[in-house]
């Protein structure tokens, strides 16, 4: 008998709930955020433990010939998340084996291959790369077609992923196992999940009229030959021991089902059962947000309209000179539009997710979500991103029912998605974050928009796709007509925002709530530099901000304000809770008597994606900056542009304390590490003996991942180290148990390693007076 049915008999049976659950909270039951009261059946697997390598059987299809090179094609048998396929993830090889054998395949037994991406390593014998869904291999045309079994892929994430969906060597308790999230594709689902045959019943009180709604998934395995796979399975819905509905699933289709539900006085037994249509084998089926509710005739939608790396001074909406924004602006006139918005960095990921909790982007892991707090409360919520920054990579699918995200798709296609979460749910409340990439490099605006502020592409670039790297190349006597031409190339895009962004809007009510923010603006050559992500400017914190909702008056406000707000905002908006928040609800400001209360409040920011830390805080008028040792001070007031350093005339301790309040942390006077920039065929290790001992020492945090660095203390010493083959610039802070001034003098610095490969400057240097 096989594993998966003879283990039947070992099913997991769980406490059943002693009463029924009176009534749900909000707009219906969230049955799969009822993890506590529910009752699971769990299979315990749905196949034998997966190890090791995973073998390509094929079909293989011819696909191109170079040189006598022939690119052959299969299946590829694991699933990949990553959005990008010039380089392999980490981990993951692909073997050959050697000679005839048909016994387990090894890596001891197997050639591995070179991975190859772009169009002229074609050409090169024993390579491979991958697509989504397919596995290139590149071998010599008289070595025939690879034969079945002949190459296999290892890859320990999917592996591990695989593992995951077995009850037996997932690792997880029931609950955690059963109540989770899982992708297919480019769309994350969060839902319970049930590999046939499993179930999980429910004690509840049915209102008159309620139904369940759920989307059923029949996931295909994470890492196993493309001939594997599931026959099929359904689900089942019970009331009472009674079948009241049944949805046949095959592999990769989902399917949204309705099933009515007999109402009546007193709790029911409600059951969701899973069960396969024949073999149990690889039957992974996800319930994805399986709700108990009533139909409304007009349910509440709010929408958060996500423009990234929109400039809030190239909208029309702002005064900007272009009619760039004329449909924002014209919807805008019954909406609070907010002047003074600020991001807490100048990037995407931690902007994101202080927007998304009302806190402090550190916390996110810990904080509740605005998705999961209308979640809870019955709403569907969907997150159409188009950002790598935004995808499950960086846990930003955490906690949607439907997170969809590719990498730069058109608006056209994002709005497309987002009416189609409309449309599927007609008749149940949203909660929608709608996020455009358009205005972000490279710039894509449709052919039709091309020439609409931009004229005819100057000589300085050589196509109509430029990124970021010909842009500051720029030189020359063409370069301010050429600077010109990528801002008109921008507003182009964004005008096609707009009109995209209207069809959306066009499909919401008017009661419906809709907040327009962007995540960090853009750098148009004001402090010499181009793009985002690399200073505190106001080019790139200050953002716009709009929110159009019942109980929202429409006006200019002045008043300083941050992204965190928006949660809270929203949350009050929705009438859900804002408990654990930071941010202020900006009800507040608008209907309250709280204006000198925002004004007088600390907004701290920091967190580049690029280069240095840097770190700064909004008091008032004054704009406190530091990064490197250095410290600045601004007075918007009277310098809105940021080019006047006025540190000399503030009491910048006065402004430190401020930055710290402002960050919910302390700050202090210390001391960093910085290694020369360059690679070094050996590790680079420093050793800084701090008089007196040191109270803490770290690594800066890393966002675009290329560094690698250690730090230990030992006894008065703080041992660094940078790894070999990364980039060393990553610095290393070091807190002294005395104050920095007074040790500064008698630090002693030391290089023990790596030091030969780096000529020139002192490969590592210590500077004090760094707040951090």
């Amino acid at each position: 008998m096989p594993r998966w049915l003879a283990l039947w008999g070992a099913l997991v049976l769980l406490a059943w709930g002693r009463g029924a659950i009176a009534g749900a909270e909000g707009e219906g039951y969230a049955l799969d955020r009822m993890a506590d009261e529910a009752s699971l059946e769990l299979a315990p697997a749905n196949r034998d433990p997966v190890e090791g390598l995973v073998r390509v059987p094929g079909p293989w299809r011819l696909v191109g010939t170079v040189d006598g090179v022939r690119t052959w094609e299969a299946p590829l048998p694991v699933r990949p998340r990553t959005l990008f396929f010039h380089r392999a993830p980490d981990d993951m090889a692909v073997f050959q084996r050697r000679g005839e054998g048909e016994g387990p395949f090894t890596e001891a037994g197997g050639r591995k291959l070179a991975f190859a991406y772009k169009l002229k390593d074609w050409r090169r014998d024993r390579t491979w790369a991958f697509s989504r869904r397919g596995l290139l291999v590149r071998r010599k045309a008289g070595a025939g077609p690879p034969k079945p079994g002949e190459y296999a892929v290892r890859y320990s994430r999917a592996v591990e992923r695989e593992r995951a969906l077995n009850r037996d060597t997932a690792g997880l308790d029931d609950r955690a196992f059963a109540f989770r999230s899982l992708q297919l594709d480019d769309t994350t689902r969060t839902g319970i999940y049930l590999p046939a045959p499993s179930r999980a019943r429910f004690d509840l009180n049915l209102p008159e009229g309620a139904v369940l709604d759920f989307e059923g998934v029949l996931l295909p395995p994470e890492a196993a030959d493309s001939a594997e796979g599931s026959d099929g399975a359904a689900v089942v819905v019970r009331v009472d021991g009674r079948e009241v509905g049944r949805v046949r699933l095959a592999v990769g289709e989902p399917r949204r089902a309705r099933v009515p539900l007999p109402g009546g006085e007193g709790p029911v037994d409600l059951e969701i059962a899973t069960e396969p249509l024949g073999d149990a084998r690889l039957d992974y089926v996800l319930v994805a947000d399986p709700v108990v509710h009533v139909p409304q005739a007009d349910p509440r939608r709010v929408v958060l309209v996500f423009i990234d790396t929109l400039r809030r001074d190239h909208l029309s909406l702002y005064g900007y000179e272009r009619p760039t924004t004329p449909r924002i602006d014209a919807w805008a006139e019954r909406a609070a539009v907010f002047e003074q918005a600020r991001s807490v960095a100048p990037w995407t990921l931690p902007s994101t997710r202080a927007l998304l909790t009302g806190q402090q982007p550190e916390l996110w892991g810990t904080a509740t979500t605005l998705q999961e707090r209308f979640a809870r409360a019955g709403w569907a919520t969907a997150f159409i991103a188009g950002n790598i920054y935004l995808s499950s990579n960086f846990d930003m699918a955490d906690g949607w029912a439907q997170h969809r995200c590719i990498n730069w798709p058109p608006a056209e296609v994002e709005v497309d998605r987002a009416l189609d979460f409309l449309a599927d749910h007609p008749d149940r409340p949203v909660f929608m974050v709608l996020h455009f990439m358009d205005m972000h490099l490279p710039y894509t605006e449709p052919l039709r928009y091309r020439h609409l502020f931009a004229g005819e592409r100057p000589a300085a670039f050589r196509s109509d796709a430029f990124q970021r790297g010909d842009v500051v190349k720029l030189r020359g006597a063409g370069r301010d007509a050429a600077r010109a031409y990528v801002q008109a190339r921008y507003d182009n895009n964004l005008r096609y925002v707009d009109d995209q962004l209207a069809r959306f809007l066009g499909a919401l009510d008017e009661d419906d709530a809709v907040v327009i923010f962007a995540d960090h603006g853009e750098e148009f050559w004001d402090h010499d530099g181009f793009e985002h992500g690399h200073t505190l400017y106001d080019e790139l914190l200050r953002v716009p901000l709009v929110i159009r909702a019942p109980g929202i008056p429409a006006g200019r406000v002045e008043a300083p304000v941050s992204l965190m707000d928006v949660a809270p905002t929203v949350a009050r908006i929705a009438g859900l809770s804002t408990e654990g928040m930071r941010g202020w609800p900006l009800q507040d400001l608008l209907l309250g008597d709280r204006e000198a209360d925002f004004r007088a409040r600390p907004q701290a920011f920091g967190r580049p994606l690029y280069g240095a830390r840097r770190w700064g805080v909004l008091v008032g008028h004054d704009k406190y900056l530091t990064t490197e040792g250095r410290e600045a001070v601004y007075d918007l007031s009277r310098d809105p542009g940021e080019h006047d350093d006025i540190a000399d005339r503030r009491d910048t301790a006065r402004l430190r304390a401020e930055m710290a309040a402002g960050l919910d942390r302390e700050v202090h006077l210390g001391f960093r590490l910085v290694a020369k920039p360059a690679r070094a065929a050996k590790a680079l290790t420093a050793r800084l003996v701090v008089p007196g001992g040191v109270r803490a020492a770290y690594p800066a945090e890393d966002p675009t991942k290329s560094s690698d660095a250690e730090v230990r203390v030992e006894g008065e010493a703080v041992v660094a180290t940078w790894a070999a083959q990364g980039r060393h610039e990553r610095e290393i802070f070091v807190i002294p148990e005395r104050p920095a001034a007074e040790v500064a003098g008698e630090l002693q610095l030391f290089i023990e390693a790596g030091a030969r490969e780096l000529a020139g400057a002192p490969p590592v240097r210590a500077r004090a007076g760094s707040p951090f």
